[in-house]
């Protein structure tokens, strides 16, 4: 009730004196601070930062990774406040069983800008799940805005068991998988003009390649279905419309090439029954590489970590251009709780994906060393033993090797792009809504890899450098 009774007040003052219609309008969110240590250490050496990019970018064009620091990068402390997150919700009763919904909510910072701010998050507050819509008690609900795609929600809730100790600096979701060694973090309802544009600030070719290949995604532009649950059974369907309205002509031509029409079929289909739960998510994303590409004007990899190779996206209609793309990704997972008794259990949850895109091409010259497919399998195990207010946690991830095709007939090497990962975590519930969690979060990279392994803020990584964070975070919840 005094979460009710708060949110009808913040309502009335942010509508200058008109309160909430509704009595079903909560106030939620959570706070989480943290400090850590952070390195990455044992890379072979340091190229050269392209024009204009800033030291703390993390990847140049394609995996050639840069930094105005050495390559190896010396521990460091600091906070990581990506996590934190403050929102209202409510909901109208219609009759007949049908209501309407609603959720608001925005990413805080606890004072203090993630580090890779000018590519994922920005220096003020920004949205998360947003959405209005539509719940019936016989057909589910529908909604419209952005939101969680159902292949990144998958890895966080039904294959995960590990989440009672998760942070941005605890995850290897969204890193080491669903993106490849050419990204970094999740995508969350960014414009793409903000991350492959030049004036938006250095990197951008990295960032723009991580919004093209990115499979954990939080996307606007959404119609949503969720099922209700069928005897343990629930499926989702979303179909986001990705394309920024006023980076494109009225023909949704860029530059001047080809007509791409940007867009993500995401669905997912899991199944409850007590401790057991399993999961199975699928994503197909049309023209979102070619659009990058595009938009960015085209990329050039110049041989670090996987042999030269280009993806065509000039100016003009007459200019060599992808002329479409499609990604594609497949994950299945589960978990299961053992009850061992007097408040003692042991979890367990595995996860395996796959994720292939294929690129096309127009006007391609005969020497041509355009990417035209490239292929990543990943994996993941988590252990954790819980007892009374302890909880300790343990997870393995396994990112392998690319592997590719180049349109000219040159051989792709996606040798040691290949990453390993665990993280050791304890947590402590000193009440219902607050926690104390130590953690300790390794990457292993091989020579051409350079993930920096976590969702949010990852230290800047050669290739070969393999990141660590350690630290404590307080989290709470209201």
């Amino acid at each position: 009730m005094q979460k009710k009774l708060l949110a009808a007040a913040v309502l009335s003052a942010l509508a200058g004196g008109v309160s909430a219609q509704s009595a079903n309008v909560t106030l939620y969110g959570t706070l989480q601070g943290s400090f850590e240590f952070a390195s990455a250490t044992g890379a072979d050496g340091t190229a050269a930062a392209p024009a204009g990019s800033a030291s703390s970018t993390r990847t140049g064009a394609l995996g050639l990774a840069y930094s105005a620091n050495p390559a190896s990068q010396s521990t460091r402390t600091r906070m990581n406040p990506a996590g934190s997150n403050f929102g209202l919700r409510g909901s109208e009763d219609l009759g007949n069983g049908m209501s309407a919904w609603f959720q608001i909510e925005i990413a805080t910072t606890l004072g203090a800008p993630p580090p890779n701010a000018g590519v994922n998050h920005g220096n003020a507050p920004s949205f998360r799940n947003t959405a209005v819509g539509l719940r019936s008690n016989t057909w589910g609900s529908i909604g419209f805005g952005s939101w969680d795609t159902p292949f990144n929600l998958i890895a966080v809730s039904t294959a995960q068991a590990n989440g009672r100790s998760g942070a941005a600096s605890t995850g290897f979701q969204a890193n080491l998988l669903g993106a490849t060694t050419f990204g970094y973090g999740a995508w969350s309802a960014q414009n793409a003009a903000n991350a492959c544009l030049a004036a938006a600030g250095g990197g951008a070719n990295a960032g723009c390649f991580n919004y093209g290949t990115n499979f954990d995604r939080r996307e606007r532009g959404g119609l949503m279905w969720w099922s209700p649950n069928w005897n343990g059974f629930e499926a989702r369907v979303h179909y986001h419309a990705t394309m920024d309205g006023n980076a494109v002509t009225a023909d949704n031509r860029v530059n001047g090439g080809p007509a791409l029409k940007p867009n993500i079929w995401s669905m997912s289909l899991a199944y409850t029954n007590g401790p057991l739960a399993v999961g199975y998510a699928y994503d197909r994303q049309n023209d979102i590489l070619a659009y990058g590409v595009n938009l960015a004007g085209g990329y050039a990899a110049t041989g670090v970590g996987t042999g030269a190779f280009t993806l065509a996206g000039g100016a003009g209609a007459a200019a060599a251009n992808m002329s479409g793309s499609k990604g594609t990704g497949h994950r299945l997972g589960g978990k299961y709780a053992f009850n061992l008794g007097g408040g003692s259990s042991i979890g367990v949850s595995a996860m395996w994906e796959s994720l292939k895109w294929t690129m096309n091409y127009t006007n391609q010259a005969a020497a041509a060393v355009d990417l035209s497919e490239l292929k990543k399998t990943a994996w993941r195990l988590q252990g954790n033993f819980t007892t009374g207010k302890h909880f300790f946690g343990l997870e393995y991830t396994r990112a392998n090797e690319l592997k590719g095709s180049i349109a000219g007939g040159n051989g792709f090497n996606g040798g040691g792009t290949d990453a390993r990962g665990i993280i050791l975590s304890y947590n402590y519930m000193m009440s219902k809504r607050t926690s104390l969690t130590a953690y300790y979060t390794d990457v292993n990279n091989s020579t051409n890899a350079n993930y920096s392994g976590i969702v949010f803020g990852g230290i800047a990584t050669a290739a070969g450098a393999d990141p660590k964070y350690y630290g404590l975070y307080v989290r709470h919840a209201f």
